[in-house]
């Protein structure tokens, strides 16, 4: 009786959690998104029960196993920490909640089969819930840990961050002799080489956004402004992501402009930890941590 009222829990409050992200483009951090549900919904005893085995109060945990089967079904991205709904996701966000409840099932099993097929495993059809074989665990470690890593970034100063982008790129083999003093910069943060006295080409003009606030396209279009495009290529390095516009006027143009949001700043952070000087290194110390992921993922 429990799993069931759980299960039909869960697909009410994916149906909230979708109409929210649906006036969100840009997407919700899941601490965020968690209060404004906890803002539209009354949250009972048996919502808030802890779910055993998983610390977390019942409706938490069940949402984890509902976000993980949305983004396998192509619903939901998880994308710089944030849940962003799909452009399926934005057009089913209007359906009943079970109708989305089928199609998250549907699309699930075929993301399911399809998976199973290709790794040359018998397919066998199954009735249990994705969130019987998911760990609440495993998704609530990351998403732990990514706020832990988002609020000491948040301690940061603006100078602070760009001066980590800086050692970065020094441990990823470039040279970054020039770096914009404090007040304005005139779009340009850090030129990077790739050798010491920038003689080989192409340079790299990097600007550095350090906000809660995702970058918008008209900040990409000033960089590509100011790229000369015979010898530069840019670099946007922002800590608070990028809306949707920003991305898709960095793949517009004939100038070429690599967008770095947090996501992707700590994934290379992480590959060239050990290139890095210590002193960066003492500003950003991160260690990995394992876990057997979920046969989901």
């Amino acid at each position: 009786m429990n799993q069931i009222r759980t299960t039909d829990r869960g697909n009410e409050l994916l149906k909230i959690a979708f109409e929210i992200l649906r006036g969100k483009p840009d997407g919700l951090r899941p601490r965020d998104l968690y209060r404004e549900i906890e803002g539209r919904v009354k949250l009972n005893e048996f919502d808030l029960e802890t779910m055993q085995g998983s610390g977390l109060p019942r409706w938490r945990a069940t949402m984890h196993f509902k976000s993980v089967a949305a983004v396998k079904a192509g619903l939901i991205t998880k994308l710089d920490g944030r849940w962003i709904l799909t452009e399926e996701g934005a057009r089913v966000a209007s359906l009943s909640t079970e109708e989305l409840k089928q199609i998250l099932r549907s699309r699930y099993r075929e993301w399911k089969k399809t998976r199973r097929e290709a790794e040359g495993i018998e397919v066998v059809e199954e009735e249990e819930e994705p969130s019987e074989r998911i760990s609440v665990l495993f998704e609530d470690a990351k998403e732990k840990a990514r706020e832990e890593i988002d609020g000491y970034l948040d301690t940061l100063g603006p100078y602070e961050f760009q001066e980590l982008v800086a050692a970065l790129l020094e441990a990823m083999g470039y040279a970054t002799n020039t770096i914009a003093a404090r007040g304005p910069d005139g779009g340009t943060d850090i030129l990077a080489y790739t050798d010491p006295i920038g003689a080989r080409t192409p340079h790299i003009r990097v600007q550095v956004k350090h906000r809660n606030q995702a970058a918008a396209r008209e900040e990409i279009a000033a960089l590509r402004g100011i790229i000369r495009a015979d010898r530069e290529i840019g670099l946007f390095v922002s800590s608070g992501g990028f809306t949707r516009d920003a991305r898709r006027e960095a793949g517009s143009g004939s100038v070429h402009i690599e967008l770095v949001d947090l996501d992707r700043f700590l994934e290379l952070w992480l590959q060239y930890y050990d290139k890095l000087k210590e002193t960066a290194r003492a500003k950003l110390r991160l260690e990995p941590v394992y876990f057997l992921a979920p046969e989901i993922d």
